[in-house]
């Protein structure tokens, strides 16, 4: 992974940061002074009424989207200052989810999630295994050759999602990733969720399932209310982000390379 992190897994200055963070559509304000961190092997869910915000803060935090105010860091670096050649580099950490993946029509679902594995750097004989693999868990795994065009939409979500955990990636960003599927699916979901955590990635997941919502609760994660752009569910959130700029802080004279890093794309183009 490019996203370094120190012992036991646990990243030094967290994987994501957003400090007071607002945007403004369609002359609304859709986030309004929003503050979280999520760190390795944590969980935060994003709960609250449709058109409270989910889906723009999942967009920020994947760096789909650009705040006007605030700043969202990832791996210990300000997306907004990175040049935007370098914001491919970033992304290819990141398994994200929107409400509409873009999946390719005419490839596989198989093809599908290994092209997510080989934009990381996977080899094609590790996209094809970690892919399948991916696939499986998700329920989909006899769908691998079928062309995405024939798939019903609750497979489709399926693969969309199984591309957005293939590989581990170090920050994983799903928006409802339950819409749509029925209840089988869903446990498989959340088991699948739960497993990218207890693989060290920091997960962000909003969802307006409260089956889901429950049972990663239940499991340890956090959980947070997104209504009318802000962001409540308290001091557990707020208080994380005074104890990475703590972190950071202590860490900040320490030897680089035990220091969380995106790579330098500036120095790759």
């Amino acid at each position: 992974r490019n996203w370094r992190r120190g012992p036991g897994g646990a990243s030094i200055a967290g994987v994501l940061r957003l400090t007071d963070v607002g945007l403004r559509r369609a002359g609304r304000m859709v986030l309004d002074q929003v503050s979280l961190s999520v760190d390795a092997g944590e969980l935060l869910l994003v709960v609250g009424p449709r058109g409270g915000g989910k889906t723009s803060l999942l967009a920020v935090a994947a760096g789909a989207l650009q705040p006007e105010r605030g700043t969202v860091e990832l791996g210990g670096r300000d997306v907004g200052r990175l040049q935007r050649a370098s914001l491919p580099f970033v992304r290819r950490n990141i398994g994200y989810l929107p409400p509409q993946p873009p999946l390719i029509s005419d490839e596989t679902a198989l093809e599908n999630v290994m092209l997510a594995l080989a934009v990381r750097g996977a080899s094609i004989a590790t996209a094809w295994d970690e892919a399948g693999s991916a696939l499986a868990d998700l329920g989909v795994g006899d769908t691998a050759q079928v062309l995405v065009r024939r798939l019903s939409a609750g497979e489709r979500r399926l693969v969309a999602l199984a591309r957005a955990l293939a590989g581990a990636p170090v920050l994983v960003a799903l928006d409802d990733p339950t819409a749509g599927l029925g209840a089988a699916d869903r446990k498989l979901v959340a088991t699948a969720i739960r497993g990218a955590r207890a693989g060290g990635a920091a997960v962000l997941c909003a969802t307006t399932d409260d089956a889901l919502a429950d049972a990663l609760s239940a499991a340890g994660g956090r959980r947070a209310t997104l209504e009318a752009g802000r962001l409540s569910g308290g001091a557990a959130v707020i208080s994380l982000v005074g104890a990475a700029r703590s972190a950071g802080d202590q860490h900040e004279a320490a030897d680089s390379s035990d220091a969380p890093a995106v790579p330098d794309a500036e120095k790759s183009s």
